[in-house]
């Protein structure tokens, strides 16, 4: 198979696959047993009054009609408006979005470049006191949870030593003038980095054990052997070896990638960021379908996305592996 054809047989497998995430999407939030008109509409309002509403919002349609409509709009890049704040989803979502993107895109770019280089150095270092150090304090930051993490990070660096806020984006009072101003001072610098560095360690620890299990998997091989007897000197040996443990990284890399848009919920909550985890939350418990479904389908074209990439580094990684899987 040609690399132009498995390049189309892949984009149209990924097209599939958003048509049915985006299928389960509308269907799963239409079987909760409960009207969104429920969360905004007075008691005292009178019955038409409220289907005058639902008819607004589209909700008196018959559910195929609303799902057609749902698709029709999606294809014209309009994902709704918003039952709770009665504008367009894109307005409501677009500030939150950056937020997330900023914050989880620093933290998993971190967390995996930490993970790549620490994960090949104690796995080429097998038994020796540095490994066993790093794994037990993997292990044990991917036990705890994010939240806990959060929690015990706030009471000591913000409660006790007063060096970081203790949530939010910013200080309160303070109004940035310009995207620079807004993402780049140093007060919003200062917000950041306690988050910042609680998603870090908790991500990275699971690449990095991969990183390190995968390394001592290639150790073994024929290729590193024959480095090894051409008298090539120890750094360039592990950057060979390095370079094919690098595979299942990348494939979890793709996984990741959907808390870019997604955020996460408790972290962003624990630290009070005004992130896309917050917003999904407060969209699922208000019934706001369209918010909801926006966050969710902005996750899947992300993951589906970055899986379509790493099928293609893969074979940059490693030349032996041919389009369509073979080698």
């Amino acid at each position: 198979m040609s690399k132009r054809a498995y390049l189309v047989k892949r984009f149209i497998q990924s097209i599939i696959t958003l048509f049915v995430i985006i299928t389960l999407i509308f269907f799963i939030f239409r079987l909760i047993p409960a009207d969104p008109t429920s969360m905004l509409i007075d008691s005292q309002l009178s019955k038409k009054d409220m289907e005058l509403m639902r008819a607004d919002w589209g909700l008196d349609q018959p559910l195929f009609i609303q799902y057609l409509t749902y698709i029709r709009n999606l294809l014209m890049g309009d994902f709704g408006r918003s039952f709770s704040f009665r504008e367009p989803v894109f307005n409501v979502v677009s500030e939150t979005i950056w937020n997330t993107v900023v914050l989880m895109g620093v933290s998993l770019t971190i967390s995996i470049l930490g993970a790549v280089f620490i994960g090949a150095y104690i796995g080429w270092k097998r038994g020796k006191a540095v490994e066993k150090i790093s794994v037990v304090f993997a292990l044990s930051t991917h036990a705890l949870p994010i939240y806990w993490i959060g929690i015990v990070s706030l009471i000591v660096f913000s409660y006790w030593l007063h060096l970081f806020p203790t949530g939010g984006m910013r200080t309160l009072g303070y109004e940035a003038t310009g995207l620079f101003a807004k993402y780049f001072s140093l007060d919003f610098l200062k917000h950041l980095c306690l988050p910042m560095l609680c998603a870090s360690l908790y991500y990275m620890s699971y690449p990095m054990l991969i990183m390190r299990t995968s390394m001592l998997e290639i150790k073994g091989e024929d290729f590193l052997e024959m480095s090894i007897a051409k008298g090539f000197d120890e750094k360039t040996v592990i950057r060979h070896c390095a370079r094919n443990a690098l595979l299942p990284i990348v494939s979890h890399v793709a996984i990741m990638s959907g808390f870019l848009f997604g955020g996460q919920v408790l972290l962003e909550t624990v630290f009070t960021w005004p992130g896309m985890g917050r917003e999904l939350v407060r969209a699922v418990m208000n019934l706001d379908y369209p918010i909801a479904q926006a966050v969710f389908f902005l996750m899947a074209v992300m993951v589906v996305t970055m899986n379509l990439i790493v099928d293609f580094l893969y074979g940059y990684l490693d030349p032996r592996i041919k389009v369509g899987g073979k080698r």
